[in-house]
Formats: structure tokens, sequence, C-alpha cells
């Protein structure tokens, strides 16, 4: 069973800097820049979702969520609001490791719940999944299914983006260091570019937009480089752009390590142009809605 969806939808995953240096096989950022995703990325998306009127699914990792709640708690307060204001907090899972899908299913559903458990405190309902670097299997998602989600959101159905992501991995190796990503994977990003229910996990399975022919994945950290796909974006008729909270950071101004700012594309694109695109995107497509709300629930 599938469904057409027309318009669009947003999804921010809200992975912190350490993700990105485990990506990188840089180490652990420092405690300041421990704070810079849920500090001054996610505020600036806030801040321009409500300057244009537009709903999206924030998938919330629970051991950052966790970290600042024991904390200041302003990231957890913003979320809070933000729930209530009409916007969709989704499992992105506890720990986002790498190897989630390769961890025994016990150990998988205790993962997943500690998220849902600290998503539930702060007034959310979830209703989705996103799996940490999009690698997901049938028992990964049955465990998602058996909190009573309604969709997974983990397919990436983009070829070029898995022969893109093992030569990054080679070229990490060939320099002495080691990605924590998984070569694994494979079905991870292949399939339907639409909705489809699956019947093996009792879930619907909403994947990212690609493009029509190539299948480049519409993911901020390309789509809002502009050229191409920016354009390709603008004019498709269903689009579910995939947004990460560093897409919205600022390199100038936020204490982000310069091996990072080297290696992460989007930061070499100004912030006021990745800003400008965003908006102007939302605007040119007649706003924006999030994956619950595109379901109707």
């Amino acid at each position: 069973m599938t469904t057409e969806l027309r318009g669009t939808i947003l999804s921010v995953d809200l992975d912190d800097l350490a993700c990105y240096h485990a990506i990188h096989g840089l180490p652990p950022p420092t405690p300041e820049q421990a704070d810079v995703v849920l500090g001054r990325c996610l505020p600036r998306l806030l801040r321009l979702f409500a300057e244009t009127g537009a709903r999206a699914t924030f998938f919330v990792v629970g051991r950052d969520l966790e970290r600042d709640m024991q904390g200041p708690g302003h990231g957890a307060a913003m979320l809070s609001l933000a729930a209530q204001s009409g916007h969709e907090l989704g499992n992105h899972s506890y720990s986002h490791a790498y190897d989630l899908v390769d961890w025994p299913s016990g150990q998988v559903y205790r993962d997943l719940r500690r998220c849902d458990e600290l998503l539930r405190k702060l007034g959310a309902e979830p209703r989705g999944f996103r799996a940490p670097g999009y690698c997901h299997d049938e028992l990964l998602l049955q465990q998602a299914g058996a909190l009573g989600y309604r969709y997974d959101s983990s397919l990436l159905p983009s070829l070029p983006y898995y022969a893109a992501k093992l030569a990054a991995m080679a070229w990490i190796r060939v320099r002495g260091r080691r990605s924590q990503s998984r070569a694994r994977g494979l079905r991870s990003f292949v399939g339907p570019a639409h909705p489809y229910y699956r019947a093996d996990v009792g879930m619907w399975e909403v994947p990212i937009s690609v493009s029509p022919l190539l299948r480049l994945p519409m993911v901020g950290t390309f789509v809002l480089r502009g050229g191409p796909l920016y354009r390709e974006a603008l004019r498709i008729p269903a689009l579910h752009l995939e947004l990460h909270a560093l897409d919205l950071a600022d390199p100038d101004s936020d204490p982000i390590d310069p091996a990072l700012r080297k290696r992460q594309p989007e930061l070499r694109t100004p912030l006021d142009k990745r800003l400008a695109r965003l908006r102007e995107l939302i605007k040119r497509r007649g706003g924006a809605t999030s994956i619950a709300a595109a379901f109707g629930s």
C-alpha cells in the first residue's frame, strides 16, 4: 500500500557536534561545543519557521536532550514550546549509535524507549522514528513499532549518497583516522521514493526525497548550497526536505572545531545565504508541515 503526498514536509535531525566528530574520526568536542545544536542552531530554526509559518518534525537525540535537561534546560524548554506550537518531536534514538542496527533487539528497544520517555516529559507524543545514519533493518524498526509509532523515516533512497559515504569512509581510513559510520546498510539507500506501508513492522515508511532522475539526496547539506538541486527542490510537486541543525550553524560565531569546518560542506556556505535560501524555499513552496501532520495524525 502506497500513498502520494503533495506539498512540503520538513524534518530536522538534531544531531550534536559529537555525531560529526565521530563520522570524521575527530577527537570528541569540548564541553563548550556540546551546546551548539540545542543552544544556537535550534533557536535559529525555530525563528525561521515562525517567520514563514512552517511546521517541522524535529528528530531528537535522547542523550543530548537529557544532558540539556540536567543542565540549563534551555534546549528542552524550546522543544517543549515547539511541540505546543504545532511542531512534532520524533525519536532519533537515545545514544545515536551508528551501529545501533547491530545491537540485540532488547538493547535497541531500551535505547529507543529511553528517548521516548524523555520526549514525553516535554509533553510530546512521539509518533515516528529515524535511525542514526539512516541505517535500519526490519529488526530495528520492529522495536520502534513496539513503542506504538506510526511511521519510520529512515529511508534515503539514494545510491549516489551511499557511494559517496563509502568513498568518504575510505578516505578517512587512508588518512589514519577511523569513522564510526557503518559501511553496511545498502538497503537503507534503495527503495521507493514515496511513502508506503510496511506490514512487516506495522508502520508507514516516509522516505526523504531524492531528485527524480539521479536520485540525489534532498538534504540541507546539498540543497542549501544553491545550484541545480536547489532549483529542483523548488519545483518538484512533493518534497520531504531533511535538514540537520548544523545547516544553520555559523562557523564565524559558533564554537566549531576548525577541522570540522573544513570537512562539512554546509559550513563553507555563509549562514546568511543558507538562511535566505531556506526562507525562499519555504515561501515559494507555500509553507511546510511536519510528517505527522502530512499523514493527518
